[in-house]
Order: C-alpha cells, then structure tokens, then sequence
C-alpha cells in the first residue's frame, strides 16, 4: 500500500516518539534494563555525544570600535556620545548591519538597506530642538542566515547570539558610563526583533539590583517579530491574529510586560503566520545551525546531517533525564523543537545515554512497554495533525504573493497616512518627553541639602501587555485587510492610546 504524504510524514513522527519514548521507559523502570554505572557509562561504551552548540565569539568593546566624530558620518542630532536622556539601541534587520559596523556611522538610506534608520534618524530630526534628548547605536552583529557562496558565513543562530552578546554590550557599557542619567529604548527589525526580544526576555526577569534592569529600560519596540505573540496590538489598532512563525506562544517578560510594542502587517510571515506550523519553525530551528555554501555542497549537508543527528542526540538525552516524558502531554515534537534552538546556552546538559541504555529501551518498547508506547504514539499522530492543521494556509492564503511586500512596508514614507514607522518615532518621542518631565519633577528644591529620592520609573504605555491577559481584539486577514494596510478603505480605529 502506497502512503500519502501526509501519512509518511506522520508515520516519521511516530518513529521519532518511538525512539523518545523508548528511552523514557527504561528511564522510568517500567521495565529492567542491563546494568549501567552511576556515571550512565557502561565498561568500553562511549556515551552518545551531544553538541553543546555553536561556539560564542568574544565581541569587541563597542566605545572602543567608534571612531571620533569627525572620523564618520555621525547624524547631528545623534547624542550617544554624550549620555543622552533617551539612547535608541537599534537593531537592524538581516544582512543590513555587520559585526564591524562602527554603531554611529550612518550610511545611505537606500531602497533595500539600512532600514532601522528611517526610525532612528527621523527621530532624531523631531527633537532637534532639545539637545542632548536623543541619541542612537546601531548593534554591530552579523545579521546573516548562514548562506555564503565560496565563504564561510555565521549561522542564523550564531547571527542572533552574537547580536544578544552585543545588544547586552552596549547596555551595559553605557549604563556604566551614564548612570541613570540615560534610559534605553530597544528597537528591533526582523532578525533583530528577534534579538531585541530574547533580551527583553532576559531583563524583564533581572533583578532591581542587576546592573541593566527594566528601570533602566522605557520601552521596546519589535517590528516583524518572528516571536510575536499572537493576536498583539500592532501600535495602537488591533493586530493581525496570526504570531511569529517561529513562536505565537505567549511570553513572560516581566517587569518589562507594559512595556512592550508590537508593528505588525497582515500577512507578514515574520510576525502573522498561522498558528499551527509547527514543522516550519522546527525546519528554521534545523537550517539555522548550518553554514550554507552551493558551492561546497558536500561540507554543506555533511553539516546538515550532523546538527540533524545531535538534535535528535539532545531530545532523546532529554527524554532519559525526564522519565515523566512517557506519561505527559508533552510531544516528541515540543521536545526536538526546543532542541532545534541553540542560540542562549540552557546551562548543564542532559547527560547523553550510553548504548546499553539505548538497546535496553529499544528492547522494553517492543515487550512490556509496548501498551504505554501505543498510547504515546496515538496522542503523537493527534497532536501533530493538530500542530500542523495550518501549513496548508501558506499556500492558499497569499502569503507567498504579499508577505515579503508586507515585510519591507513598515518603513513607507509616503504622504497621506501616519505609517507604522511614523507611529513608532512618535512612540519614542513622547516616551522621551515623558521621561525629562519627570526627571525635571523629581528635582529636589534647589536650597535643599537633603539627597534626592531614589528615582522610580513607571510602566510606560500601559495596556500593551504581552503575553495578554484577556483576549485580543484581532483583525482577520483578508484582502480587506491588505487594503487597508496600505491606506485604502476606512482605517481601523485605536483600540488603546499608545504615548
């Protein structure tokens, strides 16, 4: 009998549980296994090795890379260089920055290139008036996806890394240069939402005490975030229902929760993909570790098939430290999906199993665990049919026509309409305002020998919580809702008052 496609797929799940569920057996001692030392090594057996993953590059020092002034193209209103009340640290989208990119040069504002300045330099531009307001880095770090032609590029998951290490960088050091003197504004485009994302992730769960915590911080704005939350607000109208094609899942950031923003347009596969794709972010997860070269096609799947085979080394060292696994609602799939991201470390991994453990599993599942796998791997086939009940929408939705388009139009000046990069700079203005106001109110009198109250810093733009609470005003995607994206047709109305 000829299987579907569909079924094949399945079917290859199924045998990814089995060799998971297996190991979680033995782990359990639903069945007895051969003797294994306490160290998990059995006599002249080597452990199954586990890739730690990709080694971390030590960055340079960002105030150490900047060149005097009058040695770049620095924007005069741009007052990083003298402790801003506001700094903007700017993380660009894919291949639009480099690891050495000085972070105060500006560079052409071109049709595909440096896009995060149409927001860092307009800014810029309406508080000229108040010097010493406003300043900006851009985040030097790769921006790339792997792929090079005869050249060894970074992975996309070392690409993000590297820009986690170097956002955290300039935080830090200009937190030590500045004091409180200076907050932090956190925008993020495309690859560099994602980093923007993981970093607020990190701080929102930081100590008051940490030398960057989210007082220090006034706002974060993602634009096409491959981790949005789906159904956010994009700005201040309802956002699309869809969520980041790697992740819709509701997130925990903290004390950082009412300070989050999201931009997002219909169809933007980046932040509006459809819920249940669950094999896609698994395959990014997979393609993310791997340099690509057409050129070497050999080193180039070589590659492929080893992070294929340590994925799948890593879950099933999961499963054995995790004997709960066999009786859980957890899937094999959650499982190698968290093991496809290895962009942050995940602290002491599991230890691998040895291959006595491995045959005593395989054994155990084909006898007294049998009952226990059959019912595993029928919850299996139901949750993966279910986690995947939208692939098809990337089809016959117009994603493939619209997405890259709705991707690259956020940064639209066109007249007649307030753009999402319009709403953003003004987003980041009022936070400014808003905060030198308040410094100024905090002020102690003049004549007052008393020290200054500590100062505290209140949420900003409450309501645009993440993960929600409640459920979401959403909007459906449609060609209505295209449409309207790009100005035509009546405009969604404010669902919440964004500063």
């Amino acid at each position: 009998m000829r299987l579907s496609l569909t079924e094949s797929v399945r079917g290859a799940a199924a045998v990814l549980a089995a060799a998971v569920l297996c190991a979680s057996g033995v782990t359990a001692g639903v069945a007895t296994a051969a003797p294994v030392d306490p160290d998990g090594a059995t006599p002249g057996q080597a452990p199954l090795q586990v890739s730690d993953g990709p080694p971390k590059v030590d960055l340079p020092t960002i105030l150490g890379i900047a060149p005097k002034s009058d040695e770049l193209n620095l924007d005069p209103n741009n007052y990083a260089q003298t402790c801003p009340d506001v700094l903007i640290v700017a993380l660009s989208g894919g291949s639009d920055t480099s690891v050495d990119k000085n972070p105060l040069d500006e560079e052409a504002r071109l049709p595909l290139q440096n896009w995060i300045a149409n927001l860092t330099v307009p800014t810029g531009e309406k508080n000229a008036s108040t010097p010493n307001r406003v300043g900006w880095l851009y985040v030097p770090y790769p921006a790339t996806d792997g792929i090079g032609i005869g050249e060894r590029n970074p992975t996309y998951q070392d690409s993000t890394a590297e820009g986690v290490a170097s956002t955290n960088r300039i935080l830090d050091e200009n937190k030590a240069r500045c004091g409180t003197a200076t907050k932090f504004v956190i925008v993020g485009y495309s690859i560099g939402a994602e980093v923007a994302e993981r970093v607020s992730v990190d701080i929102g769960s930081r100590p008051d005490d940490a030398a960057v915590n989210a007082s220090d911080v006034l706002g974060v704005g993602l634009v096409g975030d491959p981790y949005r939350p789906a159904g956010t607000p994009s700005i201040d109208i309802a956002g699309p229902s869809g969520g980041g094609f790697m992740s819709s899942e509701p997130k925990d950031y903290g004390k950082l929760t009412d300070k989050m923003l999201w931009a997002c347009r219909p169809y933007d596969l980046s932040c509006d993909a459809p819920r249940n794709i669950a094999m896609l972010p698994l395959l990014l997860g997979v393609f993310g570790q791997v340099h690509w070269d057409p050129l070497d096609l050999v080193s180039t799947v070589t590659e492929l098939s080893n992070v294929v085979a340590a994925t799948a080394a890593r879950s099933i060292a999961y499963v054995f430290a995790h004997p709960e696994f066999a009786t859980s609602e957890e899937s094999a799939l959650d499982v190698v999906l968290r093991e496809s991201d290895r962009t942050e470390p995940r602290g002491t991994p599991d230890p691998p199993p040895t291959q006595a453990q491995v045959l005593a599993a395989l054994q155990w599942a084909a006898g007294p665990g049998r009952e226990v796998v059959n019912a595993k791997l029928n919850a299996e086939r139901v949750g993966f049919a279910e986690d995947n009940a939208d692939i098809a929408q990337l089809i016959t939705e117009p994603y493939i026509a619209f997405g890259f388009l709705q991707h690259l139009t956020y940064w639209n000046a066109l007249p007649g309409r307030e753009w999402e990069s319009d709403k953003m700079i003004r987003w980041i203005t009022t936070l400014a305002q808003q905060d030198s106001e308040r410094r100024d109110a905090e002020q102690p009198p003049a004549a007052s020998t008393e020290p200054a109250p500590a100062q505290v810093i209140p949420p900003v733009a409450p309501g645009s919580a993440a993960p929600p609470a409640q459920p979401q005003v959403t909007i459906d995607d449609s060609f209505g809702s295209l449409l309207q994206s790009f100005g035509i047709g009546p405009q969604p109305v404010p669902i919440k008052s964004v500063p």
